[in-house]
């Protein structure tokens, strides 16, 4: 049976996520945001403690400090995993839990990203929907009726009822119609701008440039792309499937399955909330997901894990 690690993206953080930690580890703690803090050129720790939220979710702050949480977390956990995976900005957590990036490189780069990736898209013009409850084809059905009204467009697939828009900040309240129309819900996620799609298509050079100054090393453990849900290994394949992320869909669903079909029985989540714990619950409920998200929950998951390891 294998243990799989499994790092969220943006919108997994909250103001107020590193409180119990803080109380448990504080030198760990600020040593950890305390670096990110000087790469970054802000007080990550204070915004991730005390906000304020607004700028927490801005994208160049918060991409570093969901890294930095689950690089605090696997200084905690007394395990090695079989696969990582993470969901868009968690897969540069993937990849340093991996070896690929070291944490200096790897906060240097989801900084840039994310700053990049703001510039591509002026704050306020675009935004992300969550659609819970229609299939994939039903997503696409809304998107072909609003496509004439403006740009929207797929950009996380999340599991098999739940599907993520990138779009004008415009066509939110159609898309909120539409889905509503269908007897569903969705909601507006937590983020500045809206990725995965071609809204970021002025970002892939800049990004690359930057990618290129960085090395990246083969992974130590089996690491899915967001890209392919396949395998990959090659360091120059993984650096262009990284600037191609920015604009292609999140492949999670897929993602899921892979780890399922390759004998995946138990995971951790490693970041903050447990958003992948619960995809996961309802679309393979015979994988079991444990968040590590504060001290309690990863002693849980620790224990849970180490009877199959």
């Amino acid at each position: 049976m294998k243990v799989a690690f499994l790092f969220p993206g943006q919108g997994s953080q909250k103001v107020g996520m590193l409180r119990e930690w803080l109380e448990e580890d504080a030198p760990l703690v600020e040593e950890l945001f305390g670096q990110a803090s000087r790469i970054c050129g802000v007080d990550l720790l204070r915004l991730s403690l005390e906000g304020p939220e607004e700028e927490l979710n801005l994208t160049k702050n918060s991409q570093p400090a969901i890294l930095t949480f689950s690089a605090l977390l696997l200084r905690k956990i007394p395990l090695v995993p079989d696969v990582v995976a993470g969901h868009s900005l968690g897969e540069y957590s993937a990849l340093f839990c991996a070896g690929s990036f070291d944490f200096d490189e790897a906060v240097y780069l989801v900084r840039r990203r994310g700053e990049i990736m703001q510039e591509a898209s002026p704050l306020g013009e675009g935004t992300m929907v969550a659609v819970l409850g229609l299939s994939l084809s039903e997503v696409q059905e809304i998107v072909d009726v609003l496509r004439g009204e403006g740009k929207v467009e797929i950009a996380n697939i999340n599991s098999s009822d739940q599907v993520v828009l990138s779009l004008e900040k415009s066509l939110l309240p159609r898309v909120l119609e539409e889905v509503s129309r269908r007897g569903k819900k969705a909601m507006e996620l937590r983020v500045s701008a809206p990725f995965h799609s071609s809204f970021m298509e002025k970002a892939r050079e800049a990004f690359a440039r930057v990618l290129e100054g960085v090395t990246i090393r083969p992974p130590r453990y089996p690491y899915l792309s967001n890209v392919t849900a396949a395998f990959e290994r090659d360091p120059g394949r993984i650096r262009d499937l990284l600037v191609e992320q920015l604009v292609a869909p999140v492949r999670w669903k897929d993602i899921m399955d892979v780890l399922c079909g390759e004998g995946v029985r138990k995971a951790l989540e490693v970041g903050p909330g447990m958003v992948l714990s619960k995809l996961f619950e309802r679309e393979h409920p015979e994988v079991s997901v444990f968040p590590t998200f504060s001290p309690r929950r990863l002693q849980i998951a620790v224990s849970e894990v180490r009877e199959v390891q």
